[in-house]
């Protein structure tokens, strides 16, 4: 921490200056002789004064406590202690955990225990489940044979049971004993599915059977049971949601298909209610993170694995109104032993320390994979509306995690829950592309409205696609729903049709313009563009139809040349938007998202000190919040008086004689008059403060502005700020270390937009006025970076570094 002192004398001085205007200033400067200053962004606290409960850092820690646990009860074969009856099970499931847990695959550790399983060919379906799910995980083109092994093992094991109309199928232990039971099955599904993403070919009847099995065994309570005789439970109601949807996406087109040559969008999807949901509400009603809800003490820890794939693999944050991951990783941090790592359960099974803390960090390391997208369940005359294609986004993001080559998830936001209440802005910047999909009218309540509006200014991006066409019918209606939001949030704007230059035909894989012509589909993309962003886009035909038939045409001979190309062309489009709305930057799942808001800010006093733009005409109306956002940040957190003028003003002398602070920005060229040169030397020779930033580091109007202060000061020439200044320390003036931010460069490279980033002092030149800094000026972008926070299309800074420039260089000025 640091403090702001000031002579006696120098407060004198700054007095006489300029007259009241000045001494606005000087009072203003008075009232930080003793001012602690706390960190702009310094972490929550609780009322009690310590640190939240559970943040990155927290369950980090825990994970790494966790995974050097495991190293330490590690056999020197290279595996664990087996459970009874299991030839490598046990031993699979801790591998399993280290890699999700972040462990490389070159690690020691990994190493040893990859060659102790290799050295098994099990007989049960826990162990060839296990051992199959860490050959996927560690993805080693070596044991691609021995995934098909199991595969095959798994396939001629199920139990194929039925009376001709309805073919059952699940999995016992190791023989066809039975109908198999829910546990077992669960785990041959998850296998399955893993390998079917890794490539291998997997039968489409075998998750028919596996459907079907699940689908006759579910309670009219919408959960499952271990067994008839037993109570529903929440560890095997788990299962039961995420190995239907496995077996859906097994299933070739959950709601799409592919018939005659062609696509069919609509028309697919069966009647009735969908056991997944009627499951999700049982969940709901009896979620807890304390005990497995109707289970025994003994198979808690296996129950939030379990309820870990629930809240992945069906998108969901919120199960009954509860933040699941947020919650059981609170449980989990308590339950910790966080001197020798381990967790530990109740006896007879998860008393063993490898089980317990293996489902432990699996929780813990899958559940806080980084949102990439996320889509908004509405109300609406069709229930389905806004999931007419269940498996399209999970596919897509399936697609981004191949390109990326790294895990991610996605999330499905309610815009309303139960009662009515809209979703929050939190929830919303939860996820940074949002697709809202449908085909008739919107009828969102105001509320709605204004959240995703004020959700797009804060950096979010909506994603529009009608679902018309192809057997679906007309979306006209949609489209203009989609223009009646757009004129709301851009004053009057509308859809227009993206040029050919635009990212979203290369910021991930390439797509050429002329290839979408050459389809019988418009799949043209439209967006409206939001100061340095377009933060809205909008396809006029269905992609997560699409996207939902990508795995179909996998080795498939049968689907013609124009299929493949939509699918594909769906997929590109897909992927782009993702990359240019996040360049690939995602937060973690617990962190705190930024808002900023500088909307009705308090009435100014005669301590406050108010910054005013300037009307150039060059483009700054584009980025016309920035200027309150940097004042709220500042006045929030520094508790610095400053404030945003309701309205720019011009070059001339009366009005910039109440204006302390001038901020200049703009992306286009700009040429002033001879007048407006005199009065804006007249206005800083009087210790007027200028601070200019280049809107998305406009080359225009950077240049511009040079050129102008060379005319205006022609004796005081702007010079780069040396890296030592003390403007860049916070030891003399009270501000914030920023000999180091990061800077972020787009940059365009064949195929795809890459992200350049670099670690440095802020790009900042100034001119001096007798013998006081009086211009700032940056050419790379601070003002879109406060305008829509972390907006990553702009040579620039990220939202927390620009307001931390603007805060240190107005100290630097008011304290010189």
């Amino acid at each position: 921490m640091s403090q702001i002192t000031m002579q006696r004398k120098d407060l004198k001085r700054l007095a006489r200056v300029a007259g009241g205007r000045r001494w606005r200033i000087a009072h203003f400067v008075c009232g930080l002789l003793v001012l602690v200053l706390p960190n702009l962004f310094n972490p929550p606290v609780c009322a009690q004064g310590r640190a939240v409960t559970v943040d990155p850092a927290s369950v980090q820690r825990a994970i790494d406590r966790g995974v050097a646990y495991l190293r330490k009860s590690q056999t020197d074969r290279g595996g664990w202690n087996e459970y009874g009856g299991q030839s490598c099970g046990l031993s699979a499931l801790c591998t399993l955990s280290l890699l999700n847990a972040g462990v490389s695959r070159d690690d020691p550790a990994i190493s040893k225990a990859m060659k102790y399983l290799r050295s098994f060919e099990p007989n049960e379906t826990y162990s060839v489940s296990l051992q199959t799910l860490v050959y996927c995980q560690l993805g080693a083109t070596a044991d691609l044979p021995r995934i098909r092994r199991n595969v095959l093992w798994l396939v001629q094991k199920q139990n194929k049971e039925g009376d001709g109309r309805r073919r059952v199928g699940g999995w016992s232990y190791g023989q066809r004993i039975g109908s198999g039971d829910p546990s077992n099955s669960q785990f041959a599904l998850l296998a399955l599915g893993a390998a079917k993403d890794r490539g291998i070919e997997v039968d489409a009847e075998v998750f028919e059977r596996a459907l079907e099995y699940w689908i006759v065994h579910q309670r009219d309570d919408g959960g499952w049971a271990y067994g008839s005789s037993q109570p529903t439970t929440g560890s095997m109601t788990s299962a039961g949601i995420a190995s239907i949807i496995i077996s859906r996406g097994g299933v070739s087109g959950t709601s799409s298909r592919i018939q005659g040559g062609r696509i069919e969008c609509c028309g697919n999807r069966g009647e009735g209610d969908d056991p997944v949901e009627s499951a999700l509400t049982w969940m709901g009603d009896h979620f807890s993170v304390e005990v497995n809800p109707g289970g025994d003490s003994m198979t808690f820890y296996y129950y939030l694995y379990a309820l870990e794939r629930v809240g992945r693999l069906s998108g969901r944050r919120f199960i009954g109104g509860h933040d699941w991951y947020r919650e059981g990783a609170e449980q989990l941090l308590e339950l910790h032993d966080p001197f020798q790592g381990f967790w530990s359960g109740a006896a007879p099974m998860e008393n063993n320390r490898d089980i317990a803390t293996s489902f432990a960090l699996l929780f813990l390391s899958k559940g806080k994979r980084q949102v990439v997208a996320g889509q908004l369940q509405y109300k609406s005359d069709r229930a389905d509306a806004w999931n007419s294609h269940p498996a399209g986004l999970k596919q897509l993001v399936r697609q981004v995690e191949r390109d990326w080559g790294r895990d991610l998830t996605w999330q499905t936001i309610r815009a309303e829950d139960a009662d009515g209440q809209i979703v929050s802005l939190e929830s919303l910047l939860q996820t940074p592309v949002l697709i809202i999909r449908g085909r008739e009218t919107l009828r969102f309540p105001n509320s709605l409205i204004e959240v995703l509006g004020t959700y797009i200014e804060q950096g979010g991006t909506i994603f529009f696609e009608a679902d018309g066409g192809d057997g679906c019918g007309d979306a006209s209606a949609f489209e203009a729903s989609v223009n009646e939001l757009c004129a709301k949030w851009f004053e009057g704007s509308r859809l227009d049709r993206l040029p050919p230059t635009h990212p979203v035909w290369f910021a991930e894989r390439e797509v050429p313009p002329s290839a979408i012509t050459n389809i019988d589909k418009d799949f043209w993309v439209y967006g409206v563009q939001a100061c340095c962003r377009t933060a809205v886009f909008y396809v006029p035909n269905s992609l997560s139809c699409r996207w939902e038939l990508s795995d179909s045409i996998h080795g498939s001979k049968t689907v013609n040349d124009n299929v493949r190309s939509q699918i594909d062309l769906a997929l590109r489009i897909g992927e782009n938007v993702i990359a240019y709305a996040t360049g690939r930057e995602l937060t973690d799942k617990l962190e705190e998202r930024m808002v900023i808001d500088g909307g009705d800010p308090p009435e100014p006093n005669r301590t406050t000190i108010e910054i005013a733009m300037l009307s150039l005409g060059a483009g700054g109306e584009e980025a016309r919040r920035a200027i309150p956002n940097a004042t709220e940040l500042i006045r929030q957190k520094l508790k610095i008086d400053l404030s945003a003028a309701k309205e720019p003003v011009g070059l001339d002398a009366n009005t910039l004689s109440n204006v302390p602070i001038l901020w200049l920005h703009g992306r286009t060229a700009f040429q002033l008059t001879d007048s407006e040169r005199n009065a804006l030397r007249e206005y800083i020779e009087n210790q007027g403060m200028v601070f200019a930033t280049s809107i998305c580091g406009s080359d225009a109007f950077s240049e511009s502005f040079r050129r102008e202060m060379s005319l205006v000061l022609p004796d005081s020439p702007l010079q780069r700020m040396d890296p030592s200044h003390p403007a860049f320390t916070p030891a003399a003036y009270g501000g914030f270390d920023i000999q180091s931010v990061m800077i972020r460069t787009p940059n365009d490279r064949g195929r795809s937009q890459v992200i350049q980033t670099r670690s440095s002092v802020p790009e900042i030149e100034y001119a001096v006025v007798d013998n006081m800094a009086a211009v700032f000026f940056s050419p790379l972008d601070v003002s879109c970076a406060l305008e829509s926070p972390n907006s990553v299309q702009c040579p620039g800074y990220s939202t927390e570094d620009a307001a931390k420039i603007v805060a240190n260089m107005v100290l630097y000025g008011l304290n010189q």
